[in-house]
């Protein structure tokens, strides 16, 4: 990506500002930069750092939506999730799951024959267009003696067998996430960081864009545009305000548990003590158990982990996976996010079932919008939708949306181990194959600028500690071309090394020196760095 300059923003005006880097805000800004408009896109925090960082790395194709009836949203998610296999194929692989029938009326396996033969016909056309290994098949019913022994801890009261179906797993998730952001930037959008959006431009009635504080500098400006779309997450309600639109927002928290214990390759599902249904999927060969939500309403920055909390998700998690054996010490962190809620059967919240797209027009801002997401694997969907309705507000015209076909960068699938040795080569280096391995898997065709860093220092070639195949010229690569400017954004989101658990002192130790070295950071601003990854993975007393 370009390098952050705030200034850009204030240059004139924009056909789009975009307030919220997630995935919603960064998939509209490139859905709208790729059909011509000039964007603008601020975020308050670091692009992804909220909600879209904390989900279970899963792409689902909707059978949720068509057990509960609503055939729309389940074709919606089949298609998007066809469109994310097409676009980031080298970030995604099939990931099968299974669930347990049971003599009832809607777990039998003839309920669930049912189901899969609708589900079979909404996506059959599920693989077309998609690189053959991300083929996914049929859902199918498995035997009893199978499900036993593909679901360990299963329970076995009424047990009538299982039934097994294919979504796809996120293997990289944050690289996704910042792949939106590349896209956005590649088709000229100026995206910024740590940029905030602190109150509404009004000019003859209208909003005309918005001020913008630099979170970096403490410097303000004021950034332009036709129409500003409200994307901040559950910062939306905030920003509402602002355009002076009093709309309710409903927030819960929902968590998911990273754990240390192992996983085999396949997903479970089953019902904790109270119903709610669970999922524990494999990633990076450890179990992931999620969603849980919060039995109230939360505000938007409620985000701390409370043991309490934690306590009675991990005693859920054992309910609906016994042969788990989940303890507080096999938690090495809580992914956690304020999400979109409604009121539910008895005050309770729930989640949002389906995403909002509001003009303000009718409430008195126009020049506003605001879109409120649910599901990552729809985001990109949804912003299609946006700037479609967004380009005829502001009466421009524009081609089709192209972004559930054209490739994201650094999300394709090529010969990345060959581009590795060659770029290696070109630059003298040897790089032992785990070194290789790593880049390859993490980066794809983005190892290149990487092994050319490492070609510069031999301190940024080497791991950062032993046994690690991370090196020094990942940390200065985020820095220089992913807009990284905390440690928590080169080790948390760029480089992966703490998206599942502290990665150690001494690899943060390290990271922060590169990291200190190409940002100018003082003996005490090093520490403060290392102290808030250290925050990160903290479960709070009551």
């Amino acid at each position: 990506m370009r390098s952050r300059d705030l200034s850009v923003l204030s240059e004139g005006d924009h056909d789009l500002l975009v307030i919220g880097g997630g995935v919603y805000g960064l998939a509209i800004a490139a859905d709208a930069a790729s059909r011509g408009l000039r964007v603008a896109l601020v975020e308050a925090a670091d692009f992804g750092s909220g909600v879209s960082f904390n989900h279970q790395k899963t792409a689902h194709g909707g059978l949720r939506s068509l057990s509960t009836g609503h055939l729309g949203r389940a074709r919606q998610s089949i298609r998007e999730r066809r469109a994310l296999a097409r676009i980031a194929p080298r970030l995604l692989r099939p990931l099968p799951f299974i669930v347990g029938t049971y003599r009832s009326l809607v777990k039998s396996r003839l309920a669930l024959r049912a189901g899969f033969k609708l589900d079979g016909w909404l996506a059959r056309h599920r693989n077309d267009g998609i690189e053959p290994e991300l083929h996914l098949p049929p859902a199918r019913l498995v035997s009893r003696a199978a499900t036993l022994k593909l679901f360990p801890g299963i329970s076995r009261d009424g047990l009538t067998g299982g039934a097994m179906w294919y979504d796809y797993q996120i293997v990289e998730a944050d690289r996704l996430t910042l792949a939106f952001a590349e896209s956005a930037d590649a088709h000229g959008a100026d995206v910024a960081n740590y940029a905030e959006a602190t109150a509404a431009l009004r000019e003859a009635g209208r909003i005309a864009g918005m001020r913008v504080r630099d979170r970096l500098s403490g410097e303000e400006c004021d950034v332009r545009a036709a129409l500003t779309i409200n994307a901040a997450g559950a910062r939306a309600g905030e920003i509402m305000r602002g355009f002076g639109v009093n709309r309710p927002m409903r927030l819960l928290k929902a968590m998911n548990l990273v754990t240390r214990k192992p996983a085999s390759d396949i997903a479970l599902a089953a019902p904790d003590a109270t119903g709610r249904m669970l999922t524990l999927v494999p990633w990076r060969g450890r179990a992931l158990v999620g969603t849980s939500q919060s039995s109230t309403f939360r505000e938007p920055g409620d985000t701390r982990v409370l043991r309490s909390e934690v306590e009675t998700f991990v005693a859920d998690a054992n309910a609906a996976f016994p042969a788990l054996q989940l303890t507080m010490d096999d938690v090495t962190l809580v992914h956690r996010g304020i999400v979109p809620a409604v009121d539910g059967r008895g005050g309770t919240p729930e989640l949002l079932p389906a995403p909002q797209i509001l003009d303000h027009t009718t409430d008195g801002a126009a020049g506003a919008m605001t879109v409120v997401g649910v599901k990552f694997t729809t985001a990109r969907g949804v912003a299609a939708r946006v700037v479609s309705r967004a380009a005829r507000r502001i009466g421009k015209r524009v081609p089709p949306s192209r972004t559930d076909r054209q490739p994201m960068p650094g999300a394709g699938i090529a010969d990345h181990e060959a581009l590795a040795i060659e770029t290696a080569r070109a630059v003298h280096l040897e790089l032992a194959p785990p070194t290789i391995r790593h880049l390859i898997g993490v980066y794809g065709e983005r190892c290149v600028p990487i092994i050319k860093l490492m070609a510069e220092q031999s301190a940024w070639r080497a791991p950062l500690t032993a046994g690690l195949p991370n090196v020094g010229a990942e940390v200065v690569h985020a820095i220089r071309h992913e807009m990284a400017h905390t440690l928590a954004d080169v080790v948390i989101r760029r480089t992966g090394l703490g998206s599942g658990s502290h990665p150690g002192s001494a690899v943060v130790q390290a990271a922060a020196g590169i990291a200190g070295d190409a940002l100018g950071w003082t003996p005490s601003r090093a520490a403060q760095e290392i102290a808030e990854i250290d925050r990160f993975y903290e479960i709070d007393e009551e």
